[in-house]
C-alpha cells in the first residue's frame, strides 16, 4: 500500500471519527435541551392552570361569583389547550363537567359542594399526572445525559487511541525505513556490497529497497570484476618479476614489501624469511644488504656483495612509485595529482663493469 494511501485512510478515519462526535454531541445536545424546554412548556403550564382553578375555589364560596366563574373558566380552557399526559385528558373533562354543575343556578349549595370536592379530585389527579411526568422526563434527562457521557468519553477514547497509533506509528513506518535506508548507504560506502535491504512497509520503499539492491549488486559485479583484472595484472606482473634476470624489491609507501622475485630473496639472503607483506625495517635486522639498498636511493652507487664464495657487483636502479590522485572541483573539472605509493629497487649485475676497472 502506498504512503499517501495510508495517510488517506489514517486522517479519513479521524476525521470521520471527529465528524462523528460532534453529530452525536450536537444530537444529544438538542435532545436534551428539547426535553427541559417540553418540561418547562407543558408541564409546569398545567400545574400553574390547576393551581389558579384551586385558587378560585378557595378563595371563593359557592355559589361562584360571575368574575370568578370567568377566572376559573378561563385557566380551564387554558388547561384543556395543553393536555400532554396520559390520563390528563380524562380529568380535564371530569374538569369540565364539574365545572357544569357548580355554575349550574338549578343545583343546591349541598350539590355544588359535593361536586366542589370531586372538582378538587380531577384537579389533584392532573397534578399528579405532571409532576410525576416532571420526575420522569428530569430522570430520563439524567439518563440521556449518562449516555451522552458514556458516547462522547468512548468516542473521545476511540479519538485519541487514533490519534496514538499514528503518532507513534507513523513516524516509525516512516523513519525506521529511512534509518535502515541510511544503515545501508553507510555499509555500501564502507564498500559492504553484499548488503541488502528489505522494506515492505510500502510500494515506496518496496521500490526503494528493490532499487537500492541492484545498484549494491552492480557495485559487488564492478568490485569483483575490478578486483579480477588488479589479480590478473598481479600475476601477470609477477611472472615478470620473476623471469627478469635482475633482482626486484618493490615496497609500499608504509615501508612493507610488496612483492621480492627468488634473485633478490637469494641476493638478500632472507630464503628462510616470509618476506610479502613484512616491513622492511624488521627484514633489514636479517639482512644489512636491504639497508644498503634502501639507503642507496636517489645514489648512483656500485653495490659489492659477497655471495656463492666471491663478489659480486650490482648496479641499483631506485624507481619512485606514483599513483594518480583524481579530485573533482566544484566547477567539474578533474584535477590531476599524484602521491608516493612506493619505491621499486633494481638490481642489475654489472661484471663487465668489474673486470674493466
Amino acid at each position: 500500500m502506498k504512503i499517501r494511501k495510508k495517510l488517506f485512510l489514517g486522517f479519513g478515519l479521524l476525521f470521520v471519527v471527529v465528524l462523528f462526535f460532534g453529530a452525536v454531541s450536537i444530537y444529544y445536545i438538542e435532545e436534551i435541551s428539547e426535553t427541559s424546554k417540553i418540561t418547562l412548556k407543558n408541564n409546569y403550564q398545567t400545574l400553574t392552570f390547576t393551581r389558579e382553578m384551586r385558587s378560585v375555589l378557595d378563595e371563593n364560596d359557592l355559589p361562584l361569583t360571575t368574575k370568578a366563574t370567568q377566572t376559573l373558566d378561563g385557566a380551564l380552557k387554558k388547561q384543556e389547550n395543553n393536555i400532554t399526559e396520559p390520563g390528563e385528558r380524562e380529568a380535564t373533562a371530569g374538569v369540565r363537567k364539574d365545572f357544569s354543575f357548580i355554575v349550574d343556578p338549578k343545583q343546591s349549595l349541598v350539590q355544588k359542594a359535593a361536586i366542589e370536592k370531586d372538582m378538587r379530585a380531577h384537579l389533584n389527579k392532573i397534578d399528579g399526572l405532571n409532576m410525576k411526568a416532571i420526575v420522569d422526563k428530569d430522570n430520563s434527562t439524567h439518563a440521556t445525559v449518562e449516555k451522552t457521557t458514556f458516547y462522547l468519553g468512548a468516542m473521545a477514547f476511540l479519538t485519541f487511541l487514533i490519534l496514538f497509533v499514528l503518532v507513534v506509528g507513523f513516524p516509525g513506518f516512516i523513519i525506521n525505513p529511512l534509518n535502515q535506508f541510511a544503515e545501508g548507504l553507510h555499509a555500501v560506502g564502507e564498500g559492504n556490497y553484499d548488503y541488502r535491504l528489505d522494506l515492505r512497509t510500502s510500494e515506496e520503499f518496496t521500490h526503494l529497497s528493490s532499487t537500492f539492491n541492484v545498484m549494491a549488486t552492480s557495485l559487488s559485479e564492478s568490485k569483483n570484476a575490478s578486483l579480477t583484472r588488479v589479480l590478473a595484472e598481479e600475476s601477470r606482473i609477477k611472472a615478470l618479476i620473476e623471469e627478469t634476470p635482475d633482482a626486484v624489491i618493490g615496497v609500499n609507501e608504509k615501508q612493507e614489501v610488496l612483492f621480492m622475485n627468488a634473485l633478490a630473496i637469494r641476493i638478500l639472503d632472507l630464503a628462510e624469511v616470509q618476506v610479502i607483506g613484512k616491513s622492511v625495517a624488521g627484514l633489514i635486522k636479517k639482512s644489512p644488504l636491504l639497508k644498503s639498498v634502501i639507503d642507496n636511493t636517489g645514489r648512483d652507487e656500485t653495490l659489492k656483495v659477497d655471495q656463492d664464495g666471491g663478489i659480486s657487483y650490482f648496479k641499483q636502479k631506485s624507481i619512485e612509485i606514483v599513483a594518480p590522485y583524481l579530485k573533482v572541483n566544484t566547477f567539474d573539472a578533474i584535477l590531476y595529482s599524484g602521491y608516493t605509493a612506493g619505491m621499486i629497487y633494481i638490481l642489475k649485475d654489472v661484471p663487465e663493469l668489474v673486470k674493466g676497472e
